[in-house]
């Protein structure tokens, strides 16, 4: 075998195996986002149909000065929220959210929040490149047996997905980013949300750490508010 050959051939091998490398850090993402993904959805979903109770209104005084709250009738009022929630919980009615297509990419400054958030762990940035996006497998979404997922491509663009009618109760829309970890892939960070309506809707960062082997949610942080 000539030098040029041999040569070629290791090329090929090294290539192989940076691919190989690759798919391996990129299917790790993809089984820990799966695996925090229930508790995400019970932190972020809420069923909007469910109206939150009247808070206890507040006293003034001659001055314009509060002096304290009104609780008449909160007792009834907290009573009739805990009863139409069980009621909205035992119904048959599936609750549909509409999610991104794929993942997004994850800011450059997210990696120092990640620094700063577990300050303490001293940790050093995994060098994975983040810039690409992969298709979510809707298979593999798994939340609160009254939740099911649909592609935010099935539905209107913009607005419009909120003034049209469906056979089913939409119930928000989501996404969420691609994780950058620490060297050690215990630690991470990945941003996220939830859409509500027209004008409604929430942006988070989310911090996720391995615990006894376990990924966890260590603490979700609202970043935007509309």
């Amino acid at each position: 075998m000539t030098t040029q050959r041999t040569l070629l051939l290791i090329s090929i091998i090294l290539i192989l195996l940076g691919c190989e490398k690759k798919q391996s850090e990129l299917e790790f993402e993809q089984s820990v986002v799966y695996k925090i993904f229930p508790a995400l959805m019970d932190s972020l979903h809420f069923d909007f149909r469910l109206k939150p109770p009247r808070p206890p209104r507040p006293v003034f005084n001659e001055k314009g000065e509060i002096i304290g709250t009104d609780t008449t009738g909160i007792g009834k009022v907290l009573a009739d929220y805990k009863k139409r929630k069980a009621e909205l919980k035992a119904d048959s009615v599936k609750l549909v959210i509409a999610i991104n297509d794929s993942v997004y990419s994850l800011e450059k400054r997210e990696r120092n929040e990640l620094l700063n958030h577990f300050s303490k762990q001293n940790l050093s940035l995994d060098t994975t490149d983040l810039s690409s996006e992969y298709k979510i497998d809707l298979k593999k979404l798994i939340a609160d047996k009254k939740l099911e997922f649909k592609y935010l491509s099935e539905f209107p663009k913009a607005s419009v997905i909120w003034k049209n009618e469906y056979d089913f109760h939409l119930s928000g829309t989501t996404g969420f980013s691609r994780i950058q970890f620490d060297s050690t892939k215990s630690f991470g960070i990945l941003r996220s949300g939830m859409g509500c309506g027209k004008l409604c809707g929430f942006g988070v960062r989310v911090f996720i750490r391995k615990e006894n082997g376990k990924w966890v949610i260590d603490e979700i942080i609202t970043t935007e508010i509309s």
